[in-house]
């Protein structure tokens, strides 16, 4: 206990000093929505050392002046609705106040990603709510890359205000907020919010909603207890003195540090409180903590989604299909000209750029502690977490300290995961069985059939054994291209599955990719065929929604009438839209492997009946090598609804709604019977009846 007193005494010695150096802002804001604007008093403290002229950006319509100080224009910043000034301090002076206002109003844009559609702002004030961070200008903007500050908010009546930090008590009508641990910027949210608030441990936990439901708030606050509980045990302890979870007025999933903004179709979505939600908590400790080096990458999303998404499904014994499921949408969107190094990867802005920072991060963070085993994985992270804290930290830091936790030498792991673009590519070129005096020899041969290097490789090999309910299992080490490995056994081996649980990052081979929509979402090229005996209303919106497709970027789509075209393209994705398209026979006959029977008005799929007066649907097939899709909606209204859930849907093979809200009534996946990488095997030839593989070692969770 002494120690620990020890080490919680240096770091906040550390954290003030560190604070000592960095400019502070004491804000004090009056908001208005009803005008979009704000009128502000910023006192800003700055270091002892800075120089008497200090440049700052605020929005173009803030007009800035000050009692003492002199302030110049500089001219346009780098985003149009920004200016630059320069502020010259009087001799012997380190601080000075700056008064401004105006406008701040940029009503959220669409943008479209792989048929999925975003909205972003800058940043807004409006009635329904204000959503303002650095970006927005709304606070003089310094050249330091961390600040501290303080904030006290005027708002109308019900209002609330929440930034970082702690809570400061305030007179009547204001609210206030300062937070001391250095900090990348300032946000502020406000809305009329109706607030949930218990106190955990000494933490603050705040619920914001937009409505009166104490039913959803008890939820989240029950959440919030249990995941702030399980990470501080796993990594240590929550580096704020609050965390509020926030309901914005447009679709968000957006983690601040010490709070999350979202949606408030996203916060009412069941799943969303065991998967997003401690994901968004989480990053208090990787991203919004431990900050991130964007110029070396950004690791704390891989970080994130291992340590919640997967160590969550993981807990519940679905590891190893999330695993599979994040190579898959890499295999599916990640091509080898659109790929690059988890080096360059800073922010998602598409399934492609998803598929790396995220799914590739995250596997790399996985093979990293199958290589360590988790006790040491565990002291890694611990430490990570510890050294960096409210510091830049980059992959090389990152590098560092788990070499340090695993006590060798991780600079080639780290170089060919994060430098390099691409993934290893694993092949099963031959097995030959023996029997010998001890029992059996077992020769196996595989290469990396991917252009240029070989990765060196951890191989999980799984060997089922006649007469026995459990896999042997060995990992060998792989350094070349080709590797041939002799294992000798006491039983006869009947089946070996190589990498059977997903452990290693790989580019997966069609023959293990089920077809699904993300593939069809991440192809290059793709052609839309649309029925022209479809009803007028139904084909307008049919084609409109095609034009939106055309529009998206990163690949080429192309859209055509089914009347128009002699026969299907031979590569590439094609998607068939309405029940009247002359070409569903071809979907059909490429559907023969599948539970799937299609009539002019009907669906039997998995033994259920589905019809086209009731049920929107989607279903993926392979043709050779098209990928295939079809779609289809009973009314025209429901075209737009249904091509906005899709993406959601993309490990999916096919999915099946009802009504105008579109409820999901069934989703799945195709099965794949056969693996590239599994083999049955036998003493004189291969091929006998087909053996179901051994049982597996239970995995034991870093939750357990």
């Amino acid at each position: 206990m002494a120690r620990i007193q020890v080490i919680l005494l240096l770091t906040c010695i550390v954290l003030n000093s560190q604070a000592e150096t960095l400019p502070q802002h004491r804000l004090r804001i009056v908001l208005d929505p009803k005008q979009h604007s704000v009128s502000a008093e910023d006192q800003i403290v700055l270091p002892p050392d800075a120089p008497r002229s200090i440049d700052f950006e605020l929005h173009r319509n803030m007009h800035p002046s000050s009692p003492d100080a002199d302030i110049s224009l500089l001219g346009q910043a780098s985003q149009n609705w920004m200016q630059k000034y320069r502020a010259t301090l009087a001799t012997n002076s380190n601080n000075f106040t700056v008064n401004y206002g105006g406008e701040i109003f940029h009503p959220q844009q669409q943008e479209a990603r792989e048929a999925r559609v975003f909205e972003n702002t800058p940043g807004t004030i409006t009635s329904e709510g204000v959503v303002l961070s650095a970006e927005s200008g709304w606070y003089p903007k310094l050249n330091y890359e961390m600040l501290t500050f303080s904030i006290i908010v005027k708002l109308p009546q019900g209002w609330h205000a929440i930034s970082q930090g702690r809570r400061i008590n305030t007179e009547t009508k204001l609210e206030g907020w300062e937070e001391n641990q250095p900090q990348r910027e300032i946000y502020l949210i406000a809305a009329p919010f109706r607030e949930y608030a218990i106190n955990n441990k000494g933490t603050e936990l705040l619920i914001y909603l937009r409505k009166d439901e104490p039913k959803l708030a008890l939820k989240y606050l029950d959440a919030t207890v249990r995941y702030l509980d399980l990470y501080q045990r796993l990594i240590g302890p929550y580096p704020y003195e609050k965390f509020a979870l926030v309901e914005n007025f447009w679709e968000t999933g957006y983690g601040m540090p010490s709070f999350t903004l979202m949606g408030s179709q996203v916060i009412r979505l069941p799943f969303i409180i065991d998967s997003s939600y401690p994901h968004e908590i989480l990053h208090n400790w990787w991203g919004n903590a431990v900050y991130v080096d964007y110029q070396h990458g950004n690791w704390s999303e891989g970080m994130t989604a291992y340590l919640a998404d997967h160590l969550l499904k993981e807990n519940n014994g679905d590891g190893a299909e999330y695993r599979r499921n994040a190579l898959q949408k890499y295999a599916d969107y990640v091509s080898a000209k659109r790929d690059f190094p988890l080096a360059d990867f800073t922010s998602r802005t598409s399934a492609q750029s998803e598929a790396v920072g995220y799914s590739k991060s995250m596997m790399v963070f996985h093979m990293l502690r199958r290589r360590m085993g988790d006790e040491k994985f565990i002291q890694g992270i611990r430490s990570l977490n510890r050294e960096n804290k409210f510091k830049s930290t980059s992959f090389i830091q990152v590098e560092k300290t788990f070499s340090q936790a695993a006590g060798e030498d991780l600079s080639s792991f780290f170089a060919q995961w994060i430098q390099q673009a691409g993934a290893p590519i694993i092949q099963l070129i031959s097995t030959e069985v023996h029997k010998s005096k001890a029992g059996y020899e077992l020769d196996i041969v595989i290469e990396q059939t991917q252009p240029g290097y070989a990765y060196e490789l951890d191989v999980p090999l799984a060997v089922t054994l006649s007469g026995q309910e459990a896999v042997y299992t060995e990992v060998r080490k792989m350094k070349n291209k080709h590797a041939e490995w002799h294992m000798q056994l006491k039983a006869e081996p009947v089946r070996l599955d190589i990498d059977p649980e997903f452990d290693l990052f790989r580019r997966m081979g069609s023959e293990e990719i089920p077809p699904s929509l993300s593939k069809i979402f991440g192809s290059e090229q793709m052609l839309i065929v649309l029925p022209q005996k479809a009803g007028e209303a139904i084909r307008e919106q049919y084609l409109q929604e095609a034009k939106k497709w055309q529009q998206q970027p990163g690949r080429t789509t192309d859209v055509v009438w089914d009347d128009e075209l002699k026969k299907l393209p031979e590569k590439g994705a094609v998607w068939l839209f309405g029940w009247e398209n002359k070409w569903l026979p071809k979907f059909q006959a490429a559907s023969t492997a599948n539970a799937i029977e299609l009539t002019a008005q009907s669906a039997l799929i998995n033994g259920k009946k589905y019809t086209s007066a009731e049920n929107p649907i989607a279903l993926v097939a392979q043709h050779d090598t098209t990928s295939l899709a079809w779609l289809a909606a009973p009314e025209a209204a429901m075209l737009t609804t249904l091509t906005r859930k899709l993406p959601h849907y993309g490990k999916y093979s096919y999915a099946i709604f009802s009504g105008t809200e579109l409820t999901n009534l069934d989703k799945g996946v195709w099965a794949k019977t056969s693996s590239p990488l599994s083999k049955v095997l036998g003493t004189k030839e291969d091929g006998k009846a087909n053996i179901q593989r051994g049982k597996l070692p239970k995995r034991i969770s870093l939750l357990e």
